[in-house]
């Protein structure tokens, strides 16, 4: 049994791959520059771990499972590996805890004076009234999006003292059996004030002091943050995307912003990425721009692999396995 690893994970995690079954071929090629998975051909080959799967699927006739690194599969939608017989496992869950420290971050950020950092650079100490903070308890989050990183969003903002209200495709199921560090996230839906379906969203944006967005991208998803959504949030609330920039009309986010109803916007994702030099973004008014880096981290996708991997060996159920029908 021969697993193609193309992807960078932790040294010894490779090891404990290859001590883990006397069966099981470990090839590391994420070091290797050369190696394109998409030209592959290889009758051995039953797992692939890494973004893409070969093109040519009939090369790889033992291949049964793909196991990607990102939360999201919409780079894989135009030819769906799920929908020519390979088990396809994404990696919700493993990007929970950074996003949603990367969320709560941004909301006490921007809660902040934005005077401070001029004043000290100008060592300039201001009267007491021009020093007055906002706070976030008490305050509405309203999540797009209650997957594992939703989940853990809620869980870090409620702990502030927000309210949250949880917008989801299938609101009637509140359970989430997706990979989980312990003791975080949201496992029973418990947290919301109450789980809305996305035909709600635009109502559930009136009450937002805060737009957090954690949907993932697909056909159904693209745009649904539109002018509708946009238009019904209250003057002065945040929009925060961690997801994909496609989920949002962007030109009706930058009019907004541009006549400053909106309190401003914390952009991780982009429909164009990189962004170019010459988007309106950078220099877009209460905006802050990083560069989809919010859940840059191998600490848990190490985990994952190591419990998917075990599970296989065994027979059992995998964690994650992308739902053919949702794409996603």
């Amino acid at each position: 049994m021969r697993l193609i690893l193309d992807v960078e994970i932790r040294p010894e995690t490779v090891e404990r791959l290859r001590a883990g079954s006397p069966d099981l071929k470990v090839d590391d090629v994420s070091a290797d520059d050369s190696f394109d998975v998409r030209a592959l051909a290889d009758p051995d080959v039953e797992i692939i771990v890494g973004p893409w799967a070969p093109a040519d699927l009939d090369a790889v006739p033992r291949l049964r499972w793909l196991q990607v690194p990102s939360a999201g599969v919409n780079h894989l939608a135009a030819d769906p590996p799920w929908n020519k017989g390979v088990v396809v496992t994404n990696a919700r869950g493993v990007f929970a805890i950074p996003i949603a420290e990367y969320v709560s971050g941004m909301i006490l950020r921007v809660h902040q004076p934005a005077s401070w950092s001029s004043d000290q650079a100008a060592h300039l100490w201001p009267p007491d009234e021009a020093s007055l903070i906002s706070m976030v308890r008490g305050q509405t989050a309203v999540i797009a999006g209650y997957g594992s990183i939703g989940r853990e969003v809620a869980r870090q903002l409620s702990a502030l003292g927000m309210r949250v209200i949880a917008v989801k495709s299938r609101p009637d199921i509140h359970a989430d059996n997706a990979f989980r560090v312990p003791g975080t996230g949201d496992p029973d839906g418990s947290i919301p004030e109450r789980i809305v379906g996305v035909g709600a969203l635009a109502e559930a944006a009136r009450e937002a002091h805060v737009l957090v967005i954690t949907m993932p991208l697909t056909e159904a998803s693209r745009g649904i943050v539109g002018r509708e959504v946009i238009e019904a949030l209250p003057a002065g609330a945040w929009l925060i995307n961690v997801a994909r920039g496609a989920l949002v009309d962007e030109p009706a986010l930058l009019d907004a912003l541009r006549t400053r109803r909106l309190g401003g916007a914390v952009l991780d994702v982009f429909r164009e990425e990189p962004l170019p030099a010459d988007s309106p973004w950078w220099e877009a008014p209460d905006v802050i721009v990083t560069p989809h880096a919010s859940g840059q981290t191998l600490r848990f996708f190490d985990e994952l692999l190591l419990e998917n991997v075990g599970r296989y060996l065994a027979g059992e159920a995998l964690l994650n396995v992308v739902d053919a029908e949702r794409g996603y």
